[in-house]
């Protein structure tokens, strides 16, 4: 793994453990552990998941999210984090906004169908049109 260096006019690749750029020496260990810090928690929120901990696994995915808006893997967890926690709309929030940013992505389009499915069933509804949304064969969002 390498650290690209974060000043525009040097971007030279650099090792990861490395504490300065080798090209203008500017300081990079903080910058390394910035770069891995949405990884970090990411990971935390899936465990936070496993052990049955959804908000702590909200507030984590959340903050993946805020920090990096086009990972979508991260919003496809915070989707599910929240319909598990009974925040329909946030779920259908995030899961249309990883299709409008991938679209065709199967979690997503699977979360929002069964949203669709929920609402038809239990006579609620989501905000926005989710009795489109199609259903995708495999794994449900989330799972794993």
């Amino acid at each position: 793994m390498s650290v690209r260096c974060p000043v525009l006019l040097c971007r030279e690749e650099n090792a990861y453990g490395a504490e300065v750029c080798g090209g203008c020496r500017t300081p990079l260990s903080g910058y390394a552990r910035l770069h891995i810090y949405p990884a970090y928690l990411f990971n935390q929120g899936l465990a936070a998941a496993r052990a049955g901990r959804l908000a702590a696994a909200r507030d984590c995915f959340a903050a993946v999210v805020h920090w990096c808006p086009g990972d979508t893997e991260a919003r496809n967890a915070l989707a599910l984090a929240g319909l598990r926690l009974g925040d329909r709309s946030e779920a259908y929030r995030q899961w249309t906004e990883v299709l409008d940013r991938r679209p065709g992505d199967p979690k997503a389009a699977q979360g929002l169908a069964r949203l669709a499915e929920q609402a038809e069933a239990g006579g609620s509804s989501v905000p926005g049109d989710v009795s489109g949304a199609r259903e995708v064969s495999g794994s449900g969002p989330g799972t794993g």
